[in-house]
């Protein structure tokens, strides 16, 4: 099986590529970020099963995606504080991006597309917990271009049977995550004996460490096709918390404390609730989440400790 990963340089995508040129996969990247710039792939970037294109998903072409059997979408505009000062091309990137992927995959057929989105599409759940079934209530314009996303991408499974496979994903933490994630600011604020901030505090999420997302999509590309193309999946690790919660374990695993500067809670998202039910997953895909959030934050913190602290 050939693999082409979009964003495959970002958190995600680099721990599927490594996973898979693991295990002797071929792999082709396609990402913005230049190859001399990729620094979650620094380690491989010439490994011999790798090719790296460097260009924007917008100029994806059938002959990119031509020869591979497993398409992965990660690229994407994939922070949500950049959604609200630049909504027009958070939309853009996540809506069109994955338009022209679509397009691309239709005219060459593929084995299977596999998607990344968001538990953010949800917003204030109407039950909980929130299964695969939940009608999408994005609170943003970020969350809103993740639905966008899944709707675009159901559209051309059900218009053109493109294989599709949707993976919803909570927050991931773990090496080499976005710095711009609020658990990477808190561990390394607290670090360096800084404030942290909290917006709101009441609002709940479910963390869920790289090492069981990056399994959870190798399960996905090695289940048989007929039990997950055209199918939607809740991966995280099912235990939701509140983000004070998760600001005191911060605390807990760095073995101090910090003062803490509240703030407002982001637009739409006071309310905001993520307590995803992940039974379909493990059902079907024989997914288990191994990694609870003390040692998720543990694993975290040693890697910010040895890569990202002069």
């Amino acid at each position: 099986m050939r693999y082409l990963i979009t964003g495959g340089s970002g958190f995600g995508g680099s721990g599927l590529v490594m996973a898979l040129l693991s295990s002797d996969y071929k792999v082709t990247v396609v990402d913005i970020v230049a190859p001399s710039h990729a620094e979650n792939l620094k380690e491989i970037i010439d490994h011999p099963n790798l090719k790296y294109l460097w260009k924007s998903i917008h100029d994806l072409t059938p002959q990119d995606v031509e020869g591979h059997d497993i398409v992965v979408h990660f690229a994407a505009q994939a922070d949500v504080p950049l959604g609200f000062s630049s909504p027009i091309w958070t939309i853009w990137e996540n809506a069109v991006g994955i338009t022209k992927v679509l397009e691309a995959v239709r005219e060459v057929g593929i084995d299977r597309l596999l998607l990344a989105s968001s538990g953010n599409i949800f917003g204030r759940p109407v039950y909980l917990p929130i299964d695969e079934k939940h009608p999408l209530a994005p609170h943003n314009p970020y969350a809103a271009s993740k639905a966008c996303q899944e709707m675009l991408a159901l559209a051309y499974y059900r218009a053109y049977g493109v294989p599709l496979v949707v993976i919803r994903h909570g927050v991931v933490i773990g090496e080499m995550m976005r710095k711009e994630i609020f658990i990477f600011k808190w561990l390394y604020n607290i670090l360096m004996d800084r404030p942290i901030i909290i917006e709101g505090g009441k609002q709940t999420r479910d963390p869920c460490y790289i090492g069981d997302t990056v399994n959870a999509w190798l399960l996905a590309s090695d289940a048989p096709r007929e039990k997950v193309v055209g199918e939607t999946f809740q991966v995280s690790r099912g235990k939701e918390y509140t983000v004070e919660h998760i600001a005191s374990k911060c605390m807990e695993v760095v073995g101090k404390k910090v003062a803490i500067e509240y703030r407002p809670y982001r637009p739409g998202e006071e309310g905001m609730r993520e307590c995803f039910d992940i039974s379909k997953a493990r059902r079907v895909l024989g997914y288990e989440p191994k990694t609870e959030l003390h040692e998720a934050l543990e694993k975290t913190l040693a890697w910010i400790k040895r890569e990202c602290i002069a």
